[in-house]
């Protein structure tokens, strides 16, 4: 019998990737808009499909980092630091807008860091209480690590200026987990939004039908 050598040793068996969660969703609403371009009976200018297909572009779209803080708390260097380390593309946002009283409703992102680098205010205090779907990772910078102030104990200090600062590796070993859950985030949010959708006239039948698929793809 031959020896089997590193190079002559048959590769392991490819394994097959998890299957799209929303691969059924399409097909069902890509069929639905099909058969509406072909009826004679629907209205002019009506497009009961796109509710639908809106949900299934939000499910698809590219991965949302979000890094938010206030003045000078970091958050740009922080984004620039993963960048560096694994090539993401965090979108900063300013805290202090988009979490004062009576700030338009933004769209959830698939993950978010909040940087402090002073004690939150109140109205930053409930942004980061706010119940969410998605990971969040709340980190502090500019702090004495050996004395932190009261307000910062129990949460990761981070100093992002070198990208390779050990303090960086947590936020990156949070991206990284947080990534892996992705896909049942949005599967999540998916299901949220058709179930939303199902109890509308024109679009609920097409919802209620995309939830009945999307339940049957997903893993028990």
């Amino acid at each position: 019998m031959p020896t089997v050598t590193h190079d002559t040793k048959p590769p392991a068996p490819v394994q097959p990737e998890s299957p799209d969660p929303a691969a059924r969703v399409r097909r069902l609403v890509g069929s639905a808009r099909e058969r509406s371009g072909k009826a004679v009976d629907v209205a002019v200018g009506s497009d009961w499909c796109a509710p639908v297909e809106a949900a299934l572009a939000r499910f698809d779209a590219p991965v949302d980092i979000r890094i938010r803080g206030g003045l000078g708390s970091g958050r740009r260097t922080l984004a620039a630091a993963l960048r560096v380390r694994r090539g993401w593309h965090a979108q900063v946002d300013d805290l202090d807008e988009i979490a004062a009283p009576g700030a338009p409703a933004t769209a959830a992102p698939d993950v978010e860091i909040v940087c402090l680098r002073t004690a939150p205010c109140r109205h930053e205090e409930a942004w980061v209480r706010r119940p969410r779907r998605h990971a969040l990772l709340v980190v502090v910078t500019g702090i004495d690590d050996e004395v932190p102030p009261r307000w910062a104990r129990g949460l990761h200090s981070v100093d992002a200026r070198e990208p390779e600062h050990r303090s960086v590796d947590g936020v990156v070993d949070f991206l990284e987990r947080a990534l892996d859950a992705l896909a049942a985030v949005r599967v999540a949010r998916l299901e949220a939004e058709l179930e939303r959708l199902a109890v509308h006239d024109e679009v609920g039948d097409l919802a209620e039908a995309a939830l009945c698929v999307l339940a049957g793809s997903v893993p028990s």
